[in-house]
């Protein structure tokens, strides 16, 4: 009797073993491409006759909102980052489009060039993560 009831212990603790074993055909966990970029970015920027200072803050979607300062001035920053690091942006006074940035974004550090045709100027950026 001892015997059956061993037996019949190990193939029900087998059976329960197999029926609740994770399924290997699950998909692993998906991860945002954008999390290394999410956070506030800080920067300079240069260029023909103006030179300043940026902020944005990078959301879960690589959307981005920020200021573009100079000396005299300050603008609203509005752009987005791609999946791969490509940057674009623009900058507003108002709802007058000022000038453009473009670029490429690592994990900490960012870079690219900025015109304005409002103003005939350009020059560039380069900025880090926070």
């Amino acid at each position: 009797m001892m015997k059956k009831t061993l037996i019949a212990l190990v193939l029900t603790t087998g059976f329960w073993a197999v029926s609740c074993s994770s399924d290997d055909n699950t998909s692993a966990e998906q991860v945002n491409p954008y999390d290394k970029f999410e956070g506030t970015w800080t920067g300079t920027f240069s260029g023909d006759t103006e030179g300043g200072t940026w902020t944005a803050t990078f959301d879960k979607n690589g959307k981005a909102t920020g200021t573009l300062s100079t000396e005299s001035y300050e603008f609203d920053l509005e752009g987005e980052v791609s999946e791969n690091g490509e940057i674009s942006a623009t900058y507003y006074s108002d709802t007058t489009l000022v000038g453009e940035m473009s670029g490429t974004m690592a994990e900490t550090t960012a870079s690219g060039t900025w015109e304005s045709p409002l103003l005939d100027i350009q020059g560039t950026w380069e900025g880090t993560k926070q």
